[in-house]
């Protein structure tokens, strides 16, 4: 578990403000249940994080305490160097948040349930430029329930960017849109991190889009913070897991399962992917050739979050 009020390994420098720092985080409710369990957190401003974790792994509770939704049973939370608790409003100006199923006046326009939310907020706001960015201009003057429910997503986050937030927080973005929506949307996230140099928190179920997305990935389960990475280095290329092109894969599959120094080996696509125990990829290389095998190429293999995710959850 990773407990310190320093930057955190893997940290991104930011501006000079960090945007959002968690000590000590832990929400016990009254039936005995610990939510969460002493996390301890800190993402830059700019930073596009991402909590990963199965159900139940505190990863909801945690965005519910950094929206107010939940007030924690004891630690802290200071986001853009303003303790939560006493300068909530101010912070709330500077947030936007997704974290349940969006709700909306169903008889009303989509167009309308913005006005009115921004009315609420005695904001002036942008309202066909936030529908215009999740692709939802056409649908302004149409009522929300003849909306889909991936469309509904997309009003939901079209509200959590009205107000042209500094830290956007959300939880499954995606949820419920089509392929081609969600490839949308991540674009568009990715472009306000990137340009707009939004601080952007999300929790995601989706490992595949948590790899393209996000600078860092934190690990949560039953209540803990069990690891904090940088997404770039988890991605790196692992240089005991290799994919050989050899002329006779089945057999030189059957050998190198007989070597001490060979953790792994399977077969895919003809070709033989070795993971390595104590030796090199030149030791590999050096044993086929003497065995009487044509090498005619070893790649090493990148890393993927899942293989990450799945090491962490086993500890």
């Amino acid at each position: 578990m990773l407990e310190s009020s320093n930057p955190l390994p893997g940290t991104i420098p930011g501006n000079g403000e960090n945007a959002l720092h968690i000590t000590d985080l832990v929400k016990r409710y009254d039936t005995g249940t610990e939510a969460l369990r002493g996390v301890s957190l800190e993402i830059a401003s700019g930073e596009f994080f991402g909590l990963l974790g199965p159900n139940g792994a505190g990863k909801s509770t945690t965005l519910y305490m950094l929206t107010g939704l939940v007030r924690p049973t004891s630690g802290a939370v200071t986001i853009f160097g303003k303790d939560l608790r006493r300068g909530f409003l101010e912070i709330a100006a500077r947030m936007g948040v997704l974290v349940e199923r969006p709700s909306f006046y169903d008889h009303m326009t989509a167009r309308a349930n913005l006005l009115l939310l921004a009315r609420l907020a005695n904001r002036r706001v942008a309202v066909d430029r936030a529908l215009d960015r999740v692709g939802l201009l056409w649908a302004a003057h149409q009522k929300v329930h003849t909306f889909s429910h991936g469309m509904r997503q997309r009003l939901g986050l079209a509200q959590a960017l009205l107000t042209e937030p500094e830290l956007l927080i959300l939880d499954e973005p995606t949820n419920g849109l089509d392929a081609e929506s969600t490839r949308d949307t991540i674009k568009l996230l990715r472009l306000l991190a990137e340009q707009a140099k939004v601080t952007i928190i999300v929790s995601s179920n989706l490992l595949h889009e948590v790899e393209i997305l996000c600078d860092r990935v934190a690990i949560m389960n039953r209540g803990r913070l069990l690891a904090c990475e940088r997404t770039d280095r988890l991605l790196s290329y692992d240089p005991k897991q290799v994919e050989i092109l050899v002329d006779a894969p089945e057999t030189a599959a059957k050998r190198l399962m007989e070597q001490p120094w060979v953790n792994a080996v399977d077969i895919a696509y003809g070709r033989v992917n070795v993971k390595l125990g104590d030796a090199s990829v030149h030791h590999l290389t050096s044993f086929l050739i003497s065995s009487g095998f044509i090498v005619s190429g070893i790649v090493p293999q990148r890393r993927s979050l899942q293989d990450f995710f799945l090491k962490v959850l086993k500890r």
